[in-house]
Formats: C-alpha cells, sequence, structure tokens
C-alpha cells in the first residue's frame, strides 16, 4: 500500500461537504498503487474511491480528468470522477489534489486470461478511438524522458545493466516519433488497473500517467503488463495475439505502426524498468509506500531484446 499523506476522519468528513455525496460511515488506505494515496470512502449513499494526488502536478489535472470525463460521457468504462457541487472534478484536502470516484464493482487482476486480455484489447482500441477526438495536450516525448532518468540512475548499474540500457535509449530515440498516429493515452494500462467481474470489464482506472504520445506505445505499455509473468518470465504469445487481433478489429495499426511494433514494446519495457529504478534507488518518503522489483522489467527487456520479433 502507498499512503504518502494520511487523512484523519475530522478533515476528510469536512471536505465531502463540498460534494453530495452523503455523510461520512468510514474509510481505510487501499493496498494498491504506488504513487498516489489512495482511500476506500463510505458514506451514507455509497461507497468511493478519494486519491491525494502525489504523482503529478495539480496543474495536469485538468487534462487527465478531462480524459476520463470525455470518456466516461461515451460510454467507455472507467472511474468517472464525481463532480464537486461547484462543479470542479477536484478539490484540495490537506494541501493535496483531492479526486473522488464511485467505487467499480469487480477487482483488479493478478493473471489475467485470454479472455480478459481480448477485452482489454477492444477496449483499449475503443479508447484510442475515442480520445482521438480530444486536443494532443501534455505531450510527452517518451524516449526524452527516458533518457533524462537514465542519466539519475545509470551510476547504480552494474556494467551488463549499463550497455543494456545504452543499446535501447539509442533505438528508441532513432524511432520517428512525430509521423505516429498519437493523441491522449493512458499509458499506465496494468492489470491492476483494470476491474473485472470475471471476464467482464468494469471499468478502468488510475489515469495518472495519461499524456499525449503515439497510440502505439500505449498498445506496446499493455502488451508488455498482459502477456508478461514476472514471476515466471514467460511471455503469453497466444494472449498477446488475441489482445492485439482484438484491438486491431476496431483500429487497424497502419504499415509502419507494425513495422515498429517489436521496438516500441522494447521502449515501454525500457520505461518501466527506469521508474522502477527511479523508485527503488531514490525512493519517496511516505507513510507506507510500495516499490515493485526493477528486476521483472529488466528481464522483459532481455527477452524482448533476443526474441520480440518471434513472439509476434
Amino acid at each position: 500500500m502507498s499512503v504518502y499523506t494520511s487523512v484523519s476522519f475530522t478533515e476528510l468528513e469536512a471536505y465531502l461537504k463540498a460534494y453530495s455525496v452523503g455523510s461520512l460511515i468510514g474509510y481505510e488506505g487501499i493496498s494498491a498503487g504506488v504513487e498516489n494515496s489512495n482511500f476506500f470512502v463510505e458514506t451514507d449513499q455509497d461507497r468511493f474511491v478519494l486519491t491525494l494526488v502525489e504523482s503529478v502536478p495539480a496543474d495536469q489535472l485538468p487534462f487527465i480528468l478531462g480524459l476520463v470525463d470525455h470518456l466516461a460521457n461515451q460510454g467507455l468504462p472507467c472511474a468517472e470522477p464525481i463532480h464537486l457541487n461547484n462543479g470542479d472534478l477536484f478539490g484540495t484536502l490537506n494541501q493535496r489534489p483531492a479526486v473522488l470516484m464511485k467505487c467499480l464493482k469487480g477487482a483488479p487482476l493478478n493473471k489475467p486470461n485470454k479472455e480478459q486480455a481480448a477485452v482489454i484489447g477492444q477496449t483499449l482500441a475503443q479508447f484510442h478511438q475515442l480520445s482521438s477526438q480530444l486536443e494532443i495536450d501534455n505531450y510527452i516525448h517518451i524516449p526524452q524522458w527516458c533518457t533524462e532518468l537514465a542519466a539519475r540512475v545509470f551510476p547504480h548499474l552494474d556494467k551488463t545493466q549499463q550497455a543494456l540500457l545504452q543499446h535501447n535509449l539509442m533505438e528508441a530515440g532513432e524511432i520517428d516519433w512525430t509521423t505516429l498516429p498519437s493523441g491522449p493515452v493512458h499509458a499506465d494500462l496494468f492489470p491492476d488497473n483494470a476491474m473485472f467481474d470475471g471476464d467482464n470489464l468494469t471499468g478502468l482506472i488510475d489515469f495518472y500517467h495519461a499524456c499525449s504520445t503515439p497510440y502505439l506505445y500505449d498498445l506496446s505499455v499493455t502488451l508488455n503488463a498482459w502477456c508478461f509473468d514476472e514471476s515466471t518470465t514467460q511471455f503469453d504469445n497466444q494472449k498477446a495475439q488475441q489482445l492485439l487481433s482484438q484491438y486491431q478489429e476496431i483500429r487497424p495499426l497502419d504499415p509502419m505502426e507494425e513495422d515498429l511494433l517489436p521496438a516500441m514494446m522494447r521502449t515501454a519495457a525500457m520505461r518501466f524498468w527506469l521508474s522502477r529504478l527511479r523508485d527503488y534507488h531514490f525512493p519517496a518518503d511516505g507513510e507506507d509506500v510500495t516499490q515493485k522489483n526493477p528486476l521483472g522489467k529488466q528481464r522483459l527487456l532481455q527477452l524482448l531484446n533476443d526474441q520480440s520479433p518471434a513472439l509476434l
């Protein structure tokens, strides 16, 4: 569980008066998430999730929450932010941006099956179609982001890790990102950011990595996350094919995207290896902080370097 900023009953009770959600009964920290403080909140009307946003500055939230609001209004299943009584999508609690969302049915996944992967492929394609209706705001150039973070963690790596990182930074930099179809994306669609009731998706959650960047990158993040088992270091090719084929039923990749998919999957693996290395070597202060082992993403990156053309 990650709780960087604690909240008292009295503080939360006062904050909820800015909404029309009833009176506070109780709350508890959520045993999931890495970068924000999350709480289950129960009122006499319903059950909600409160997020104190630690991972992004407040000036990015209109883009992020506006994207989620747009997707939900268009019928895509996701955790829709609840508007305050004044119409805003977020408030402030204990000097942190605070977002309240209705609690979705179901639970996040640990090891998704092929049917669930197929559903997420369809949903991601629908997401990209709907987000293409929006402005390309908050654009992030992933190779530049990786290069800047790599400079921080590089001295902490052994020679083999340094060589792996340098090789993949060079490859990512050779991709012409400006020619790829781009728009607002989730950028963090791991299985634990999708709520399922059996094989039925009840909603996508945790959009706090959302940005504008190539759709192919978002697809690559999702393929890596849903098809690679870090505990066994195995990549499930059949699951990947099913996710990819269901995605392309709705949004077919163009020839350039098809050619660049293996390289983009390596870039996506490198990006999350770097963020885990950052969290490991430069941990954030907090009351109760979750860290993910960087080794899993390093092994994925090594596998993709050795076998990615054959995997897909």
